[in-house]
């Protein structure tokens, strides 16, 4: 079994049948992006689904990362799958700032830049510098 599958159906043991149904990691990730959308619209916010998702994602982005495998590679699928996404969705990215540290947010940048015009990651920056100033606790990523 591949490492991201038997990672992901440790961390996300409620999900099997949907992350064995996965053909690959990236397909996997399209789901757990759609999840973490979810999450953010149930009442209250599902922060353990949420928490689960940006720790799976920092395993994937600290795996080796394997030229050969594309973004099939946990690493890649993971910056594809969920970081170059985050700022489509104004729940997800307004909460960014529990979740990232400001060195995290700085590493991703031109994943984030991916999908917004200059003034769009300007104010997206910006946004989450102070919300991340203001918050001042641990971050998981």
């Amino acid at each position: 079994m591949e490492n991201w599958r038997a990672k992901a159906l440790k961390d996300f043991p409620a999900l099997q049948d949907m992350i064995e149904e996965q053909s690959g990691v990236i397909a996997l990730w399209i789901e757990l992006y759609n999840l973490l959308e979810t999450a953010y619209e149930q009442q209250p916010v599902n922060d353990k689904l949420i928490a689960n998702i940006y720790d799976y994602a920092a395993w994937c982005i600290n795996q080796p990362q394997d030229p050969d495998a594309g973004i099939e590679d946990p690493s890649s699928a993971a910056a594809v799958g969920l970081i170059e996404s985050i700022p489509l969705n104004k729940h997800v990215s307004e909460d960014l700032y529990r979740w990232f540290s400001v060195e995290a947010f700085d590493g991703f940048e031109n994943l984030f830049r991916y999908h917004l015009s200059e003034e769009e990651y300007r104010k997206f920056s910006e946004e989450f510098r102070r919300k991340r100033k203001e918050f001042g606790g641990d971050s998981r990523f």
